[in-house]
């Protein structure tokens, strides 16, 4: 030290004095560190070096076990349930017989459609063999029958059709005073209409001088002097008309329509009319059908077996075993076969139990060949393809169970599930043991997979202006670094990516700076 300048120091290095310099040279230094460590400071930054990794892309679905075969059952006919011939967890065949249904009615018409094919073949044959004279004088008889038959109901029918129509013709007859009539005589009509003309009788008063005349006009015509109250024929068809005085007023008119519409019987009278006219017709129809067989028997039973004779002979073969094929499809809607093999889950009926048809009655599965469907968002949808391995628990065995499936189908069209668009995706078990069908199933799809391959923390890529940046770290006391561009591959589960180009094993890489 400078010996000018101890004289004026050393006061200062005695008592108080001395204490309050060294205090200020320590807070100094202090000072002086704490500006240095600021400046070197790497708490607030994270690295990683960049290593070979082992990387897999997943898509996690919730899905459920379906079997290959599931089957709801059930009767294409309506009745009583007369057998069960199943039960839950039974193995049954395809073709077996599971349930019936009473079977009486549809067992009868069977038989008379088996019956109905034994007398077309026998037809058949005995057209080959040619008739006896026996059998062309019983059709002969049978068509004489026929023909008197169809000869009576047709008499008798046109006679209740006109007797039928005479009614409706007749129906509450009345002559009706026009509303301009002056007096207040009234015309009454008595007698039966004969003819089968429908129309109108007019009758107008008129007055030569000599008392009052009637003009008929309409269905019929004429005229007629009013000098007594007495009925006078209206023409030359059954009707009289009688009126309650022999004075009225000139120009007065009546009417009589045929058939009267407004009568109160009317209706009656025409529905029993148009009924008589059906019957007629089915009733003549039957028997001309019925005289047409017997001709057709006759003239078949009369000629040589021809080839068109043997023809129409295998035709009605053909429609009785049709009828016979049509009776078997009646009695099998009476029965539930398993369509094909499978195990009953559910039985849904009872011996005696009264059933409509297409009532659900037992579930058939195959629970030997179960797989997994579930519902892909449309934001995973481009990862998924068949052949992909899916790691899959159930909760109803608990997470420590883990088996093995694999894609096998993604749905090409969408379904909306609660506003979200969502593929079906079918993925198969490869050992279906333990595993029911309904259970939920959590399904983890491997989508990509990279082994020993250079990855880094997604959030160490920095994306900007289209391309992507690593921060390298040159010197890892100071954590100096620059940007590095990168090429990156796929994006994998734990919030890894992959590393095509750019960066090299080894490497420090800065993933996080806390610049708060």
């Amino acid at each position: 030290m400078n010996i000018q300048i101890w004289p004026k120091v050393k006061p200062w290095l005695r008592g108080w004095k001395l204490v309050i310099l060294l205090a200020v040279l320590l807070i100094g230094g202090l000072i002086v560190r704490g500006v240095y460590k600021s400046a070197n400071d790497t708490s607030n930054i994270l690295t990683e070096v960049v290593k070979k990794q082992d990387l897999k892309q997943t898509v996690l679905a919730t899905g459920v076990v379906t079997s290959s075969t599931d089957l709801n059952l059930s009767f294409k006919a309506s009745g009583t349930v007369k057998q069960v011939n199943s039960a839950v967890g039974r193995k049954v065949g395809r073709g077996q017989i599971l349930a019936t249904l009473d079977q009486k009615d549809q067992l009868a018409t069977l038989t008379s459609a088996r019956a109905a094919v034994a007398s077309a073949q026998a037809n058949y044959n005995k057209v080959l063999a040619g008739a006896s004279g026996e059998d062309i004088a019983v059709a002969q008889a049978t068509v004489d029958a026929a023909q008197k038959t169809f000869d009576i109901t047709k008499t008798q029918q046109a006679v209740l059709v006109q007797n039928s129509f005479k009614a409706l013709l007749n129906t509450g007859l009345a002559a009706t005073p026009k509303s301009s009539n002056v007096g207040s005589v009234e015309a009454t009509v008595t007698g039966s209409y004969t003819s089968t003309e429908q129309g109108t009788y007019r009758l107008a008063a008129y007055d030569t001088g000599s008392g009052p005349y009637i003009n008929v006009t309409g269905l019929e015509t004429g005229n007629f002097r009013v000098i007594s109250n007495a009925p006078v024929a209206l023409g030359t068809r059954g009707l009289y008309v009688q009126f309650s005085a022999t004075t009225m007023s000139a120009g007065d008119i009546w009417e009589v329509e045929i058939p009267n519409t407004q009568a109160s019987s009317y209706t009656t009278n025409l529905n029993a009319y148009q009924s008589a006219l059906q019957t007629q017709s089915a009733a003549v129809s039957t028997a001309q059908s019925t005289l047409n067989s017997a001709l057709a028997a006759l003239n078949l039973k009369k000629a040589q077996a021809r080839p068109a004779d043997v023809e129409a002979a295998q035709a009605q073969i053909l429609s009785a075993q049709g009828q016979l094929a049509a009776a078997l499809a009646v009695l099998e809607n009476t029965i539930i076969r398993a369509p094909v093999a499978g195990t009953i889950t559910k039985v849904d009926i009872k011996v005696g139990q009264s059933l409509t048809a297409l009532t659900p009655a037992i579930v058939l599965q195959n629970i030997d060949q179960l797989h997994l469907e579930a519902n892909i968002s449309e934001a995973n949808v481009a990862q998924i393809q068949s052949g992909q391995a899916v790691d899959v628990n159930f909760d109803a065995l608990g997470p420590e169970q883990r088996f093995g499936a694999q894609v096998t189908n993604l749905d090409l069209s969408s379904t909306v599930v609660s506003g979200v668009v969502n593929y079906k995706l079918t993925a198969t078990l490869n050992s279906p043991e333990g595993i029911r069908p309904g259970m939920t199933a959590n399904m983890t799809i491997l989508t990509g997979e990279k082994l020993q391959t250079l990855a880094v923390p997604a959030r160490s890529v920095i994306l900007r202006d289209g391309k992507k940046y690593v921060r390298v770290v040159t010197n890892s006391k100071t954590k100096d670094y620059f940007e590095q561009e990168v090429t990156t591959g796929i994006s994998a589960d734990g919030g890894l990516v992959e590393v095509v180009s750019g960066l090299s094993e080894g490497q420090e890489i800065i993933t996080f700076i806390n610049k708060s």
